[in-house]
């Protein structure tokens, strides 16, 4: 497959955004685990995008491909020299730099998700970024461990106060909904009031775009729905110049190259994801 996810709209699905990866960015960026001190960037231009760890997320294999059985994961990773079992997730936002703007892609998780996540504000700090310094919060979809670190978990203020915020279209219309949590599986119903309450909470700051619009100069989002009703990637682009920053499009480094038709547990649509 060769086809290249592009800016003008169109659904990608993750067998689509793996072609597209082969196609347009082959030895750009190596498929490895980032970590808070991995500030190496890619230039795409005039824009550099480097990631910045949240840290870590944990969740059982059960969860996550609740679908497929045991022996054939065990199989898959076997091949790949891992464990069968949970290990820690890493989740990276990240840090698109373009003359006076700097641009976070996703918000980390916050501190009341998971205590081994939320670690976005050491990883800044890390590397002399104050969050007043944040010009753009880009979201790639509303899920907590994307969306919660915008605001603050104890007094309700924004932790890039100096921000404007960008969320795709589908992706608020859907969680902003009063019956959202009617919407999905139960494991996400009381996480699904967090996001709409984190999302009104921004509203007033917030511009909704669609797949193809402008974001930022040189970034539009790639429409990749699945994981969510609004998922949608970020294409940064100068000239000939590629990077897609997937957001969950790509969910794990092993599972989603090797068996990008498998369905993941935290798909909301599993057929669409895939």
């Amino acid at each position: 497959m060769t086809s290249r996810p592009n800016s003008a709209g169109t659904r990608c699905d993750r067998r689509l955004f793996l072609g597209g990866l082969a196609a347009g960015f082959a030895g750009a960026w190596p498929v490895r685990r980032a970590s808070a001190n991995q500030t190496a960037a890619l230039r795409v231009g005039a824009a550099s995008v480097e990631t910045a760890s949240d840290g870590t997320l944990s969740s059982s294999l059960a969860f996550m491909l609740p679908d497929t059985p045991r022996a054939e994961v065990e199989a898959v990773f076997k091949a790949e020299g891992q464990p069968a079992e949970a290990t820690p997730i890493p989740t990276n936002p990240s840090l698109v730099r373009i003359g006076s703007e700097v641009i976070l892609i996703d918000a980390g998780s916050g501190n009341s998700f998971q205590p081994t996540a939320g670690k976005l504000g050491e990883t800044l700090e890390s590397r002399n970024i104050s969050r007043e310094a944040i010009t753009q919060v880009v979201f790639t979809h509303a899920h907590p461990d994307h969306l919660w670190g915008a605001v603050d978990d104890f007094d309700d203020s924004e932790r890039f106060p100096n921000a404007r915020y960008v969320v795709p279209a589908a992706e608020w219309d859907f969680w902003t909904r009063e019956d959202v949590e009617t919407r999905v599986p139960d494991w996400l119903k009381g996480l699904s009031v967090g996001s709409r309450r984190t999302l009104r909470r921004l509203e007033a700051k917030v511009e909704r775009r669609k797949p193809g619009e402008s974001i930022a100069p040189g970034l539009t989002y790639v429409a990749t729905p699945g994981h969510t009703p609004g998922h949608a990637s970020v294409l940064v682009e100068a000239g000939r110049e590629q990077v897609l920053i997937g957001g969950d499009a790509l969910s794990h480094a092993v599972v989603s190259f090797r068996r990008p038709a498998w369905a993941f547990g935290s798909d909301l649509d599993r057929d669409l994801a895939a």
